[in-house]
Order: C-alpha cells, then sequence, then structure tokens
C-alpha cells in the first residue's frame, strides 16, 4: 500500500513539474516601457555578441621568424583562405579563416591538420 502512495505521489510530482515548465515557455507580455526597454536592451546586446564572435583557427604560435615562413608557406598552399600574422606578447601566431560555425571550422580544420598538426579552433569576439 505505501508503494502505491508513494508511486502515485511520485507520478503526481512528475506531470505536476512537466506543466509548469511548459508554463513558463508562453509568450512574455511586458506592459510597463521600463521592462520593454530594458529587454530590448539585453536583445540588441546578445544580437551584437552573437555577431561579433566567430571561430578561427591557429596553425602556429612562436617566434616570427618560423611565424612568418608558416604564414607564406600556408598562403601559397591554400589560396582564397584568409590568414593573418598576429603578434600577442610573447608570441607571433598565425590564425587562419573567420568561420560563423564551429561545424564548418571543424571541417576545415580536418583538411588543415595534415599539413599542420598543431592546429585548433579558438573562438574569438571583436568586442
Amino acid at each position: 500500500m505505501i508503494m502505491k502512495v508513494k508511486f502515485l505521489i511520485s507520478i503526481l510530482l512528475i506531470f505536476l513539474s512537466y506543466s509548469l515548465a511548459n508554463a513558463q515557455d508562453e509568450n512574455v507580455v511586458y506592459n510597463d516601457t521600463l521592462t520593454q526597454k530594458l529587454f530590448q536592451i539585453k536583445k540588441d546586446y546578445s544580437k551584437r555578441i552573437f555577431e561579433s564572435t566567430y571561430y578561427t583557427i591557429q596553425i602556429y604560435f612562436g617566434d616570427f621568424k618560423n611565424a612568418d615562413s608558416i604564414l607564406i608557406d600556408f598562403q601559397e598552399n591554400y589560396e582564397g583562405i584568409k590568414s593573418e600574422l598576429i603578434f600577442e606578447t610573447p608570441n607571433y601566431k598565425v590564425r587562419i579563416g573567420e568561420y560563423k560555425d564551429v561545424n564548418i571550422a571543424s571541417q576545415k580544420l580536418e583538411g588543415i591538420r595534415k599539413r599542420y598538426p598543431g592546429s585548433f579552433i579558438l573562438k574569438l569576439s571583436e568586442l
């Protein structure tokens, strides 16, 4: 008997939590202007973050001489892919491509790693 009561209570709790979770999915209507303004600011900020965030592939970091030769080698072998040499103390870095989708960056990385095995993906933001 006690097992049946525990089972019924468990079923009831699961049902209530499910219905409460679904109730939160309804569209929210904001009636006051301050809340509307704050919500719009948050929406605009999130959009800016999304639009300024991208993925790139770093194929080298280290001294200038090696970074420069790897950049030249990459540009000769992979035409049409953006490449740049960046200095961040104390290293020079060779980064290639700008991808909005991490899956596309991963696909490119597979081919790049054959020639540059130490390559990896970075998530960058212009903000």
